[in-house]
């Protein structure tokens, strides 16, 4: 078992992070895990803990305080460490703005030396900034989502003193693509060597939007589409000799909701197999909500199992704009085992058989592990994590699971009041990291 017994509850208070924005967290070579998180009163920070041993000290930094309007949960910074240690934060003011900001380590894994504060501007409203390191072209890739439909990509090849101009690679009206969860991934090459490439799955708001089909691609290094049977699509991120747009024709289908049900996006995996976690249900009622992981088979996605059940939305049936679609989260396990950290390289696999997820069982409150046995057609239960016994406000959502988690720390998670997300979250929650030292 990952979690055998709960040794040290470390807390950070008031915090929260976004359902689309990666990476949230990671492990870096130094064996430190550095979480990125915002918090109620609209204040960007960064946590370095120690992913070997709960005792140890760690240290908490505010990046920025965001004017108080700001103070949504959608606010969440993404984090990025370069291969050189120096560690990346940007972040934005959810869809009030046209600028998004982003600060930058002067020395590798020193959160006390980030430099000031610079803004990127943008044509129209900006959010859900998603921040990588390409190590093969030393560069690093920004995607972002504009004037709420649309998406665009931009590139910085001198670690982020200056950047190209945004390409718009993803259109959509009113009725489209909301969201588009992208993951850096690190695969065997021909040579059996690991090679980068972004999976990425996108798809509707469950009520806002007309289309409630999840689908999913790849970028390879140099910003080629590609299918997952690993054909090469007419598209390049750069507009390098190929359209430089999306082609919804041009992405594999994930999931496709039967009528009179939708579906939320809730995970990309970090490693292979290609794995994308979701949530399926009839609108407005919250029993229908189950949960799901669709596995990519070589010719096309299937579907598991319904894994369990979900119980609640987080948000009430009563909120009309679309948050009580929110359900509490699933994360894919993406660790490297053991304490003391081993990056994935040439010929090694990771086990991507294991789900955390969060959901109401009708009495409590459980953050809970799954584990597949079979290649995610059937997942099992392994073991109740967490659980909350308390008042209807109460939950627990959005587990997250570190990049390179280490087995002492592989989860964390939110729990306390959830709140609509329009005009802030205003809450007591706190998140939890789970240490088994």
């Amino acid at each position: 078992m990952i979690v055998s017994r709960r040794a040290v509850e470390r807390r950070i208070k008031r915090a929260n992070t976004d359902w689309w924005i990666n990476e949230k967290a990671v492990v870096g070579v130094n064996g430190k895990t550095y979480i990125a998180y915002f918090n109620d009163i609209g204040e960007i920070h960064v946590k370095e803990t120690d992913a070997k041993c709960s005792r140890a000290l760690s240290s908490d930094v505010c990046l920025c305080r965001l004017n108080g309007s700001y103070a949504d949960e959608h606010n969440s910074p993404s984090i990025c460490i370069l291969e050189n240690g120096r560690i990346m934060v940007v972040y934005t003011a959810h869809g009030t703005t046209d600028t998004l900001k982003y600060r930058i380590t002067e020395r590798a894994f020193d959160l006390f030396s980030f430099g000031p504060e610079k803004t990127l501007s943008y044509a129209d409203r900006v959010t859900y900034a998603q921040v990588f390191e390409n190590t093969e072209r030393h560069e690093i890739w920004l995607f972002t989502r504009v004037r709420g439909v649309t998406w665009e990509f931009r590139v910085s090849a001198d670690e982020g003193e200056t950047w190209s101009e945004p390409n718009t690679f993803l259109k959509s009206d009113a009725g489209g693509l909301f969201y588009l969860s992208v993951r850096k991934q690190l695969v065997p090459d021909e040579t059996g060597c690991a090679r980068e490439q972004w999976f990425f799955a996108l798809y509707g708001h469950p009520l806002l939007s007309g289309d409630h089909t999840i689908r999913a691609g790849v970028f390879d290094q140099n910003g080629d589409l590609l299918r997952l049977n690993g054909a090469k699509a007419d598209m390049n991120l750069f507009g390098s000799g190929a359209p430089s747009e999306l082609v919804l024709d041009g992405l594999d289908i994930v999931y496709s909701s039967p009528e009179g049900t939708t579906v939320r996006l809730l995970e990309v995996s970090q490693t292979p197999p290609y794995r994308v976690g979701l949530a399926s249900f009839v609108p407005g009622r919250p029993e229908t909500i189950t949960y799901y992981v669709s596995s990519w088979t070589g010719d096309g996605f299937c579907l598991s199992r319904p894994i369990c059940k979900g119980g609640e939305f987080l948000a009430p049936v009563t909120q009309q704009d679309g948050s009580q679609t929110y359900v509490g989260g699933m994360a894919c396990y993406y660790g490297v085992g053991a304490a003391g950290l081993r990056k994935p390289g040439c010929g090694e696999t990771i086990d991507t058989d294991r789900v955390f997820i969060a959901r109401f069982d009708g009495a409590d409150r459980l953050l809970e592990s799954y584990v597949s046995r079979d290649g995610g057609t059937r997942y099992e239960l392994e073991q109740v994590i967490h659980r909350l016994r308390t008042p209807d406000q109460q939950k627990i959502w959005r587990p997250t699971v570190p990049v390179f988690a280490q087995d002492n720390m592989p989860v964390y998670w939110h729990e306390g009041v959830y709140t609509a997300h329009t005009g802030g979250w205003h809450s007591d929650a706190v998140m939890l990291v789970e240490f088994d030292d």
